[in-house]
């Protein structure tokens, strides 16, 4: 993994971090709001495969999970948002042969809020965590998925836009010949 590459991925992942945690919170409905982290994560897994994906997701969630407000056991959010990347990355390499189109960039964040939202709250439960509530799950994973398809349409296509022009020496070498 080029050094840039993953320099990139750290500045979107710690501003997805600082925005969510500090902005997003005023305009939620019904307690969701978007989740730009995931969002973020979904998008390096489609840019760059499945490990970009895990690791990503591994990152971004245990930064969700020690920022401020966290109220949860650490490593929730890491394990939920490693599943979602890292099947983003899968959704990636299984249409290698052409690029995933805007429709299948929504469907791919729809599965990524429920995987991330099912998991997250699957460990809740595990661990008894009174804010666990799967009486509400289903409206709350509606608003997600909804709120992160908005958020989508701007998000990933510039992170998938970077994260493509940023080419290690020796693969602008091996083009060049």
């Amino acid at each position: 993994m080029p050094a840039l590459r993953i320099a990139l991925a750290a500045l979107f992942l710690m501003i997805a971090v600082t925005v969510q945690t500090s902005v997003l919170p005023h305009i939620a409905v019904a307690g969701v709001t978007c989740d730009l982290v995931m969002i973020v994560v979904l998008a390096l897994g489609l840019a760059r495969g499945p490990e970009w994906g895990a690791i990503a997701g591994f990152a971004g969630g245990l930064m969700l999970d020690v920022v401020p407000p966290a109220d949860h056991t650490a490593g929730r959010w890491a394990l939920a948002l490693a599943i979602a990347g890292y099947t983003a990355g899968l959704i990636r390499r299984e249409t290698s042969a052409g690029p995933v189109g805007p429709l299948g960039v929504a469907l791919t964040v729809v599965l990524g809020a429920v995987l991330s939202l099912t998991v997250y709250s699957a460990t809740g439960s595990l661990l008894h965590d009174p804010a666990v509530d799967w009486g509400e799950f289903g409206v709350r994973v509606g608003i997600a998925a909804g709120y992160d398809v908005v958020g989508a349409i701007v998000v990933i296509p510039l992170v998938m836009w970077v994260m493509r022009r940023v080419v290690p020496a020796r693969e602008r070498q091996r083009v060049l010949r």
